[in-house]
């Protein structure tokens, strides 16, 4: 029960920061200046950062799913003589 408490807190975060990215990517890339990027991203071009916004926001979806069957089958378990 621990790793599936672990891992929804995890898929939380993975959530939280990818969207963040991926809304900063959004931001520097409107702004018009490609320096931003580098500076407040840490990336090569804001592509670069919503790129990995998506791989991390993937990353919280499926952590999250496998969580929700790991409840489910221990919920299952517990519920058997």
């Amino acid at each position: 029960m621990f790793f599936t408490k672990a891992g929804r807190v995890i898929a939380w975060l993975a959530l939280i920061f990818g969207v963040a990215r991926i809304a900063l990517g959004l931001v520097v890339a409107q702004s018009g200046d490609p320096s931003l990027a580098s500076r407040y991203l840490g990336s090569g071009t804001s592509g670069q950062a919503i790129d990995q916004g998506l791989y991390v926001l993937i990353f919280g979806i499926i952590v999250g799913v496998l969580t929700d069957i790991s409840r489910s089958l221990a919920g299952n378990l517990q519920g058997q003589p």
